[in-house]
């Protein structure tokens, strides 16, 4: 990379990052804030599966569960405990960095299709055995079967793009530190040979975890974000398969192993699905996945990826 052309880059997600700082005084319309919030927080989302498997290559197909957990643990905190807002969010982003821990140390083992079918089954599990724990062992978390009703927050939009922004600067910061540094050398040495990697001393196994770790932190802090934001959620919406889906074709538009794939990704089909989805409501779902199909069929490696291959875009 080149080091002023790093800098370049740097200099201008920072000033955009403070622009948007300010987005909320100058926003009028209700509509249009929370539109910008969601592109934010997908941004985030899926910069927190970029972090793992868009530099390592493991592709993972279970980051929704460190979502859904970060989720549960805000509303039980907030709910049975009485906790406030922001130490129940401190507390969902580590209990999920935990959960990853004991997770990651078998499942980074394996490779190729092997981690992705076992994240998914993880993924899996872990919606019925939120569906069922209450009747299994016989305690009251949930409310019903399955669901829990948040506090009211009685907070407006502007409160919760306060809250996800800071968390979606610190996932792309996380980006940038990636890029220029030797766990992140080491992160994409995995992803082109990781024998080879191991061969010259990087403890592979190690570099994975903590970037797993990273990302399930992440995701549990936006898991809890959201979970105060709609004020009630269900295991089959926090842990839909249909998030962890959505985090990976951002992801593979934008650029996987990019600092700007995510931004570009999550933004672009974020704003394409609100705009086809308020002309076409019965089409809109069939029209996204062909314009998806289309331009991964052109750009194979993602918008970025492509015009970084071009040399277009050297310094990104």
């Amino acid at each position: 990379m080149n080091s002023k052309a790093d800098r370049i880059i740097l200099i201008l997600f920072l000033l955009v990052s403070a622009g948007l700082f300010f987005v909320p005084g100058f926003v009028e319309s209700e509509y249009v804030l929370r539109l910008i919030t969601m592109v934010i927080f997908w941004v985030g989302i899926a910069g927190c599966w970029n972090i793992m498997s868009g530099y390592t290559g493991y592709i993972d197909f279970g980051p929704v569960v460190y979502f859904g957990i970060g989720s549960y643990v805000n509303a039980i905190a907030m709910t049975k405990y009485s906790l406030a807002f922001f130490p129940s969010l401190f507390l969902s982003g580590v209990l999920s960095a935990v959960v990853a821990l004991i997770i990651g140390i078998p499942t980074l083992r394996l490779k190729g299709a092997y981690f992705a079918i076992a994240t998914f089954a993880f993924a899996e599990a872990m919606k019925q055995i939120t569906l069922e724990f209450d009747r299994t062992f016989k305690v009251s978390f949930f409310q019903g079967s399955d669901g829990i009703t948040l506090p009211i927050s009685g907070y407006d939009n502007a409160f919760f793009f306060y809250c996800i922004l800071p968390v979606t600067f610190l996932v792309m910061l996380t980006h940038y530190f990636i890029e220029h540094s030797k766990f992140g050398y080491g992160l994409k040495a995995i992803k082109e040979a990781e024998i080879g990697a191991e061969i010259s001393g990087v403890n592979t196994t190690a570099i994975k975890l903590r970037a797993y770790i990273t990302s399930a932190f992440f995701l549990g802090l936006f898991g809890a974000i959201e979970a105060y934001w709609i004020t009630y959620i269900t295991p089959s919406e926090v842990f839909n398969v249909q998030k962890t889906v959505q985090m990976v074709i951002m992801t593979l538009l934008g650029g996987m192993g990019t600092f700007l794939g995510p931004i570009v990704g999550a933004t672009f089909l974020t704003l394409l699905s609100e705009s086809l989805g308020t002309r076409f409501v019965e089409y809109y779902l069939i029209m996204i996945g062909a314009i998806i199909i289309v331009a991964i069929l052109i750009m194979p490696s993602g918008i970025i990826g492509t015009l970084k291959i071009r040399k277009r875009l050297r310094f990104i």
